[in-house]
């Protein structure tokens, strides 16, 4: 690899945004209305849109599946020409699929927010003038501005739990750098207070019965994967799981235009359900289907982008990022079919759920071990999240979509830029708000009811091959009942662990 190439993959689809931004000389660079700077790599699209006072700064890509041929620049300029207030503009982001960071100018107002899923991410830093500091991933500031670990963080990373995790990732708002925070999902950053509010959920769940939330979640799907179809070159995962199965069976129309592969690694092997149902599924639709090892060691140019392209303590999936920017056309967008665990009931597998939900109880469900670190901002999103209980939705499915899904799978999504650009059809708000409108026992496990309807509504036949054949099936204990929640309530007043 010569080093111009070099030099041109490192932070692969990062931006930086500050008073000004010096280095960084082969990058984008943009000023906002704001003054400003925004630097931008190369390969990471940036789209602007004015209209008046009004602007709109968007990083990545927007996709409106009512209008699939839409581009960036279209998609947005329809929402500045319908929208007066920047509150009802953040309203009808709720409608637009993609991976993106918003930046919003409108008057006096100054705000940036994400994707539904926050899988383009948000770190925030205000430096010792009170300027504020934007970026993909806090090995930026910590480049820009030395920064050293926090002693709680460091303290939280030497913890037996996270050393023996193969895949950690950091609680709420936290990361390694005490200033440094992490925008969450549904929240927006405003610029000009640095202040950070919550703007959704805003009203009250509507509720679905499941095959009317699945006629129109499918509905959402097709049009979402239209729009991607339209827009860029997909090469899709497939596994032998619920969640590519629903996308796969989304598909039906544009099937003719998808690349369809599978990645071994870790324990998988060529005789492993996730890749022999694959390949019974590509060979039903009569698609060629790519199978490719990502157990080969990095070459010594492809480590030094990856242990240079984010901080060190998000580094998780070196080796499968390689065999994938090895072995899969870079090209293509690389369509995951992750998020959907939003509304499958994740923490409460089986439907069962706790009598309440505390700082110690996230603690135990996330694996991150209960310690002062994690307790800290978990009770702090815990305070914050309340609310969502008001309007009908349930706290631990926003635990994973504001937790887990945005500091894990939206670090690992950074982690794969290297190799490809990600499409995740499920990363749209009205779609995760109509799938965690059904009823939370016909999302859960064992039956996956929901899920199987989502499949039967888009292609029926796909819901004929096996899922996860090889895979325990949880099941609800036999003594589940009634009963059990004075129990709980017991359990929690007068049994709790007092051991950490």
């Amino acid at each position: 690899m010569k080093s111009e190439q070099r030099s041109r993959l490192l932070y692969r689809r990062q931006y930086l945004y500050g008073p000004k931004v010096n280095g960084f000389t082969w990058w984008q660079h943009n000023t906002l209305p704001n003054g400003c700077e925004l630097a931008v790599h190369p390969e990471l699209e940036y789209t602007r849109v004015d209209d008046g006072p009004r602007t709109l700064a968007m990083l990545g890509y927007m996709l409106d599946p009512l209008h699939p041929q839409a581009d960036n620049r279209q998609v947005l300029r329809g929402l500045l020409q319908k929208f007066a207030t920047c509150e009802e503009l953040i309203a009808t982001l709720d409608n637009v699929s993609g991976r993106y960071v918003l930046f919003i100018f409108s008057g006096m107002e100054q705000y940036v927010l994400m994707d539904a899923a926050g899988l383009r991410q948000v770190f925030h830093y205000q430096d010792e003038n009170g300027s504020m500091w934007l970026c993909a991933q806090p090995g930026l500031l910590q480049q820009v501005f030395m920064l050293s670990y926090s002693e709680e963080a460091q303290v939280f990373l030497n913890s037996p739990v996270i050393r023996s995790s193969h895949e950690p990732w950091w609680p709420g708002t936290s990361t390694p750098f005490s200033n440094v925070k992490h925008l969450l999902p549904n929240h927006l950053l405003d610029l000009v207070s640095g202040e950070v509010r919550r703007y959704w959920p805003n009203a009250p769940i509507t509720r679905f019965g499941l095959r009317e939330g699945a006629e129109k979640s499918a509905a959402l799907l097709r049009g979402i994967m239209a729009a991607a179809n339209h827009r860029f070159h997909l090469a899709m995962a497939l596994t032998g799981g619920y969640d590519s199965r629903i996308v796969f069976a989304a598909c039906r129309e544009i099937m003719a235009d998808l690349h369809i592969y599978s990645m071994i690694y870790h324990k998988l092997t060529t005789e492993s359900s996730d890749i022999k149902v694959a390949a019974q599924l590509a060979q039903y639709v009569g698609k060629p289907h790519q199978v490719f090892t990502c157990d080969e060691p990095m070459d010594d140019d492809f480590e030094y982008l990856y242990t240079h392209n984010l901080e060190k303590s998000y580094q998780s999936y070196g080796h499968i990022v390689y065999g994938r920017f090895k072995n899969l056309d870079q090209r293509l967008v690389v369509v995951k079919s992750v998020v959907n665990e939003i509304a499958r009931c994740f923490y409460y597998r089986t439907g069962i759920y706790p009598y309440r939900v505390t700082a110690d109880l996230l603690c135990r469900l996330s694996k991150l071990g209960v310690h002062p670190f994690s307790e800290r901002y978990f009770a702090e999103w815990l305070d914050d999240a309340l609310v969502v209980e008001k309007y009908g939705y349930k706290l631990l499915d926003f635990f994973y979509w504001e937790n887990r899904n945005a500091n894990w799978q939206a670090m690992s999504q950074l982690e794969f830029d290297l190799a490809h650009d990600e499409f995740t059809p499920f990363n749209q708000r009205e779609l995760l708000a109509t799938m965690l409108g059904v009823d939370y026992r016909q999302r859960c496990m064992p039956k996956n009811e929901f899920q199987r309807e989502l499949v039967r509504c888009n292609w029926p036949e796909m819901d004929t091959f096996p899922y996860n054949p090889t895979s325990r099936v949880l099941k609800k204990p036999l003594y589940e009942g009634p009963w059990m929640v004075p129990a709980r309530w017991l359990k929690y007043h007068l049994l709790k662990r007092s051991t950490k």
